[in-house]
């Protein structure tokens, strides 16, 4: 009994001592409060800004800018490519060598009416495969043909009078109305022959004698009258009437001949204009002498 009451008091006295004379503990503050505590831990929202997404560079448009000065610079647009690119097609002459090249990636968009009264367009391109006929034994007139599937795709050169320059004479595009490209077509099971316009085009590309015609993008309309299409040539080179060598002669851009179409619309005008200022002059010159030549006669008259 007395031990228990000496252990109580000891115990109390150690209790109250080490009360008054604690050190601070070395915790955490946050381990601390989850211990002896039932608050909870303050919450901390971080807001992040939004970094702005890079503008892409346009394909055709280059636009650089420091802290001076701001540059533009626009890229002019390559040629429309429609396939896998130009193909090579090539006619000999009875002695093997090449009489005709024609290089071209070639598309024909050719309209049709179908059954439920609506216009739709077929897209038809040139194969690489397609099979090449032709004649060269003429001096001044050969052709070439294009064969593929249900279509044929002619082509006729002729030269000049003089000789000096050669020219596409017609284009002829030939096929079936019951091709997998038509579907639904009004008028199935016919045979539709579709050219150039002679009368409004009666020679295409002319070119000197001896060199080849190249162009980057022409489009030639084709017509029966009735039934219409549209031949689209991208990265064309065109030579017939070769003797030489199997690879194209010197280039001669069609770009030459849109400079000579102008000069030679510039000269009918010029010379009509100096023609009617002609005549302008002439007539009212006429009638000041006619004038004056009366009017002397009648007071001659008078006296």
């Amino acid at each position: 009994m007395f031990h228990s009451i000496i252990s109580r008091e000891f115990v109390l006295l150690w209790c109250l001592f080490s009360t008054s004379f604690s050190v601070p503990t070395s915790l955490p503050q946050r381990i601390y409060d989850e211990l002896y505590t039932t608050s909870r831990p303050s919450r901390t929202i971080v807001e992040l800004k939004s970094t702005p997404r890079p503008i892409p560079k346009s394909l055709g448009l280059m636009k650089t800018t420091n802290s001076e000065t701001s540059t533009t610079t626009s890229t002019p647009p390559a040629p429309k490519i429609l396939s896998g690119g130009p193909v090579l097609y090539r006619l000999n002459s009875p002695d093997g060598r090449a009489c005709i090249l024609l290089q071209v990636d070639a598309l024909i968009s050719a309209k049709y009416r179908t059954t439920y009264g609506d216009e739709r367009t077929a897209n038809i391109y040139i194969p690489d495969h397609a099979t090449v006929t032709g004649n060269c034994e003429k001096e001044n007139f050969v052709t070439m043909s294009l064969k593929w599937d249900a279509y044929v795709l002619s082509w006729s050169f002729a030269k000049t009078p003089g000789g000096e320059r050669w020219y596409v004479d017609k284009i002829e595009l030939t096929y079936n109305s019951s091709d997998r490209h038509f579907e639904h077509i009004d008028q199935p099971k016919k045979t539709i022959r579709l050219s150039t316009n002679q009368k409004s085009n009666p020679t295409l590309f002319p070119t000197p004698v001896g060199k080849s015609f190249i162009c980057e993008e022409i489009d030639l309309p084709l017509s029966d009258g009735k039934n219409n299409a549209t031949l689209e040539l991208r990265a064309i080179q065109l030579q017939p009437f070769k003797f030489k060598t199997n690879d194209f002669a010197e280039s001669f851009s069609c770009k030459s001949l849109s400079a000579r179409a102008g000069r030679d619309e510039t000269a009918p005008v010029a010379v009509g204009s100096t023609l009617a200022a002609a005549v302008l002059l002439t007539i009212t010159g006429y009638a000041g002498w006619r004038y004056f030549k009366i009017k002397k006669v009648k007071y001659d008259t008078m006296e």
